[in-house]
Formats: C-alpha cells, structure tokens, sequence
C-alpha cells in the first residue's frame, strides 16, 4: 500500500474512532449526571465530574498522538502542579483542540465557557457533571468565578473569548469579565501561550476535517501576574496581553 493510502486509512480511522469516542463520552457523562442532578452543587462532586472529564481529554489526547494526528509539548506545567490555593489560567485560544490538550495536563479544574457550548446536547451532560461556568451572563459568571477562586478553586478561563482569528490578528481583544475575575478575586493569573504550526480546528475549520500533516503544538506556562488593587481592569489586560504576544512572535 502506498504512502498515501497509507494516510487516507490512517485519517478515517481516527475518523471513525472520534465518532465513536466522543458521543460515548458524552452519553456516559449525560446519564451520571442525571444520576447525580440532585447532588450537583456538591463541590466533591464536580470535582469528581472535573477528574472524569480530564480522563476523557486524556484519552483522546492519546487517541490523536497514536495516530499521529497531533504531537504537544508543554514547558512549565510543573509550576501549576506545585502551586498551592486558588488561581486563575489563561491561555490564548487558535484552536478548538486547546482545552482538551490543557485539562489532560492540568489538575481538575473549574473552566469558563460558551454558554452555547455548555446548552448543547453533546456537552451538556459533562457541563453539568463536571461544573462547568457559562460565560454568559457575564455579571453571574464573573461571581461564580470569584466564588471558586475564594474558595480555593482553580478556574480556567480563555480570555479571548473565542478562538484567534488568526488570518486577522495574531490574538483578539481580551475579555473585559476576566480581568474582573483577577481584580476581584486577587489570585495569581497565568498565561499560557499555545503556538500550532497548522489551521487545525481553527476558527472556520469543520469539525470532522482533519489534518494532512502532523500538527505541531507547544504550549507554555509564562510567570504569573496579579491585578493591582487600584489598578484598572484595561491596565491589566493590556499588561496580559503584552505577555500573550511578546511570546507568540518569538
């Protein structure tokens, strides 16, 4: 068999098994959230939706690289790993994969995300299991973010809002509602710069198409930054997303 044919199997075989992994995964998660609905608010339990759902990422993340879909390095995670308390992480967003290659590597975490996302039918069962922030409307997710952050908690949060438009800019105003987290709940901000080498999954690229190459991703931990309490939210997005493009021009 040749080279290509080799490779046209290759794809719609990883094809196949998304199709197949992914609506599992989401059935899975819809009915022991169901199951669990009453005891929802509990925070033993998203954090048990929250370890789940990283295993489902992780999976998947194993799936991509056996077939050598997609190859990721990551650089700095440790210093996530060994900090203690609440914090905040903030990554660029170029593509839709970022958030499943982020939580196979990061401890269990509360994450900020579309509130259309969180609605439909294939999420919404690992949203609600897994304790998922909608990010609309903005005045209760900024509040529930704070409340987890508080708390202790670890909240993810794209900053962007959605992903990089990429033939446009080299990354998209940041969010107004993030900076208002990091004002409010004075925790440690880190940035997370993720480069790709591919369009893959980017804004406009269909779901089910794959890649012809190998896609190549390397994301970073930058150092943390903090929002001054007499600071204004626009200083310190404008201080984030100085860091976002000093790293994503190197």
């Amino acid at each position: 068999m040749t080279a290509k044919r080799l490779g046209v199997v290759r794809l719609a075989l990883v094809t196949l098994t998304s199709l197949v992994y992914w609506p599992l995964c989401a059935l899975l998660f819809l009915v022991i959230g169901l199951l669990l609905l009453p005891f929802r608010r509990r925070p033993g339990i998203q954090r048990l939706g929250q370890r789940w759902l990283k295993q489902a990422f992780t999976g998947y993340v194993h799936i991509l690289g056996g077939f050598g879909i997609v190859e990721c390095h990551y650089t700095g995670f440790e210093k996530l790993r060994n900090h203690s308390g609440g914090y905040m992480v903030t990554p660029n967003h170029p593509a839709m994969w970022d958030v499943v290659f982020l939580l196979s590597q990061l401890d269990p975490m509360t994450c900020v995300f579309k509130a259309s996302l969180i609605r439909n039918p294939m999420f919404s069962g690992g949203a609600m299991f897994a304790g998922l922030i909608p990010n609309t409307p903005s005045i209760r997710m900024v509040k529930r973010a704070v409340d987890v952050l508080d708390a202790g908690g670890r909240v993810l949060f794209f900053p962007e809002g959605t992903r990089t438009r990429k033939h446009e800019c080299a990354l998209n105003p940041l969010q107004g509602s993030m900076g208002l987290v990091a004002k409010y709940s004075q925790v440690p901000v880190w940035p997370v710069t993720v480069k790709t080498d591919t369009d893959y999954l980017s804004k406009g690229w269909p779901v089910w198409r794959l890649p012809r190459k190998k896609t190549h991703i390397r994301m970073q931990v930058e150092d943390p930054v903090y929002c001054g309490v007499d600071e204004s939210v626009i200083d310190f997005n404008d201080r984030l997303r100085a860091i976002y493009l000093n790293s994503l021009v190197e």
